[in-house]
C-alpha cells in the first residue's frame, strides 16, 4: 500500500527536518496536529513511533507504529520498531514475528537480520541468533553491533574464545557504544612482558562488571607488573585494599604514570579465559573490619537467619525491566520466618508501601554511606538474595553465600542452564522457566531459606 499524498505533506517535512536536527519535542508536537486532523496519517504515525523508540518509550512505540501497520502492514521500518519495542516489553516472540515479516520483505537488509538475532536470544536460541549475526556481518562486514550481539550469544553459551573477541566491537557496537579508555599508553594485549611495568585498568561499562574483572590484578601483579586499578567512583574506597592491586584512583581523576593500558572488560581476553580456567580464588573484596563492627551493633540481636535483599538495581540500566523485581511479588518469599534485611541503598516509590509486608524489611537507605558499609552488612548475612545488580557481584566477590534471582533470558556471564557459577563459587542460581515467571524461582528460593539453621 502506498499511503499517499496529504494536505499535511508540508507539515510533514517540517516533522522531518526537525527530528533530523535533534528537536524530537518540536518534531512530535508537529505530528500531533496532523493527527488531529488526520487520525490515519501514516507518516506522522511512523515518526512519533521513531520518536518513541528513540527516547525508549516502549509502549509509546508499540502504539504507534501498530497504528502505523494497520495503514501500511509491509513497512520494514515500522515493522522494526514495533519488533524493538515488543522485545523491550517482554514479548521476544512477537518481536521475532515482526522481524520474520520484515526479512521475507528486505531480505538483504543487515539491520534486520541483527534485530532478529536479538528477538531470537531473547527467546534463548542462541545458535539461531549467531546464524543471524553473521549473515548480517556477511552483508555489511565490520557491522560492530551485531559483532556485539554475537560475542553476547557466544559466551552465554559458553563459547568464550569467540566470545571475548566479539567483545571488542563494543567501542563501535551494541545499543551504546563504550567509552574509549583515555590512556594514551599502548594497550597490553596478553602478549607483552609486564616485569617491571606499571599497567593501568581502565574502569568501564557497570559496577558489577568491574568488581567480576578486578579479581585479574592479582594475576597481573603475578606476571611482575605494578597494578593501577582505575575505578567507579563508589567503589574507590573499598577496592583500595584490592589484593593484586597497588594504586585505586576514581574514574576521571588524573592518570598516574603508566606503561600499559587495558580496558578490564577486555582482561578475560588477554589471558585468555575459558569457563574452566576462570579464577576462583575468592575472597578478594573484603569488608573494612571497622565497618563490620559497627553494623553488627547497629543490627543488634535481630533473629536469624540474616538475609540479605536486593530486589532491583538501576532504574537507568536498558535491561532494567527483564532484571529487576516489584518488590510485592516477594511476598511468597517474606513468609519465610528470618530477618530481611535491606542491602540496596535506593528504594524506589512503587516499592515502599511494600517495606512493611509479612516480615517487615529492615532497611537503612542513607545510612549507607558508600559500598564499605554495604560490603560489610552484606558480610553480616547468613545469605545474600539478589536479582542480577552490583550487589550479586560484590556478595560473590566477598565469598558471602549469593542466591541470585536471573531472568530466563540471562545476562551472559552466567551462562545457560546451570545453577551455579564459575564467576563465584558461593553463587546458587535460581532462574525463571519461562519470560516473566519469577513466581518458580522466587518460590524455590523460599524453600532454600526454609532449610538454612534457624530458617
Amino acid at each position: 500500500m502506498n499511503p499517499g499524498a496529504s494536505p499535511h505533506d508540508a507539515a510533514m517535512e517540517r516533522a522531518a527536518r526537525l527530528y533530523a536536527a535533534g528537536d524530537l519535542e518540536g518534531a512530535r508536537s508537529i505530528c500531533g496536529e496532523i493527527l488531529r486532523a488526520d487520525a490515519r496519517h501514516f507518516f506522522a504515525l511512523h515518526l512519533l513511533a521513531t520518536i518513541a523508540a528513540r527516547e525508549e518509550r516502549w509502549e509509546e512505540c508499540l502504539r504507534h507504529a501498530s497504528d502505523a501497520l494497520a495503514l501500511d502492514p509491509r513497512h520494514v521500518e515500522v515493522l522494526c520498531n514495533r519488533g524493538a519495542a515488543l522485545r523491550m516489553l517482554g514479548r521476544p516472540a512477537e518481536a521475532l514475528a515482526d522481524y520474520d515479516r520484515a526479512l521475507a520483505l528486505a531480505p538483504g537488509k543487515a539491520e534486520v537480520l541483527n534485530n532478529r538475532g536479538v528477538a531470537l536470544a531473547a527467546l534463548n536460541r542462541h545458535a539461531e541468533a549467531i546464524a543471524c549475526y553473521d549473515a548480517a556481518l556477511a552483508i555489511a562486514a565490520g557491522y560492530a553491533r551485531a559483532g556485539f550481539n554475537r560475542s553476547v550469544s557466544r559466551l552465554v553459551t559458553g563459547d568464550f574464545a569467540g566470545g571475548w573477541a566479539d567483545h571488542e566491537y563494543r567501542w563501535r557496537g551494541g545499543d551504546r557504544p563504550m567509552r574509549p579508555p583515555a590512556s594514551a599508553k599502548p594497550p597490553w594485549t596478553g602478549r607483552e612482558d609486564l616485569r617491571g611495568k606499571t599497567v593501568l585498568l581502565g574502569a568501564e561499562q557497570g559496577l558489577g562488571d568491574l568488581i567480576m574483572c578486578a579479581r585479574y590484578a592479582r594475576l597481573l601483579r603475578e606476571r611482575g607488573a605494578r597494578v593501577v586499578l582505575e575505578t567507579h567512583p563508589p567503589l574507590k574506597a573499598l577496592l583500595q585494599g584490592l589484593d593484586g592491586s597497588d594504586q585505586v584512583i576514581a574514574l576521571g581523576e588524573p592518570l598516574p604514570p603508566h606503561d600499559y593500558h587495558v580496558p578490564i572488560m577486555s582482561l578475560p581476553l588477554a589471558l585468555g579465559t575459558r569457563v574452566e580456567t576462570v579464577p576462583r580464588d575468592v575472597p578478594y573484596v573484603l569488608a573494612p573490619p571497622g565497618h563490620v563492627e559497627r553494623w553488627r551493633t547497629r543490627l543488634g540481636s535481630a533473629p536469624r537467619p540474616l538475609v540479605g535483599l536486593a530486589w532491583s538495581g538501576s532504574a537507568t540500566l536498558r535491561n532494567d525491566r527483564n532484571r529487576s523485581i516489584p518488590l510485592a511479588q516477594l511476598e511468597a518469599l517474606r513468609a519465610v520466618d528470618a530477618t530481611f534485611v535491606c542491602l540496596q541503598k535506593e528504594i524506589r516509590d512503587a516499592d515502599r508501601p511494600h517495606l512493611g509486608g509479612g516480615r517487615p524489611i529492615v532497611h537503612f537507605e542513607s545510612r549507607l554511606a558508600d559500598f564499605r558499609d554495604t560490603a560489610a552488612l552484606a558480610a553480616l548475612m547468613d545469605v545474600v538474595v539478589s536479582v542480577d545488580t552490583s550487589l550479586a557481584h560484590l556478595a560473590g566477590a566477598m565469598a558471602r553465600p549469593t542466591w541470585i534471582l536471573l531472568p530466563f533470558s540471562p545476562d551472559w556471564r552466567w551462562l545457560l542452564g546451570r545453577d551455579d557459577s564459575p564467576w563465584y563459587p558461593t553463587a546458587r542460581l535460581f532462574r525463571q522457566p519461562r519470560p516473566g515467571d519469577w513466581e518458580t524461582p522466587i518460590r524455590a528460593v523460599a524453600e532454600a531459606l526454609r532449610a538454612l539453621p534457624g530458617g
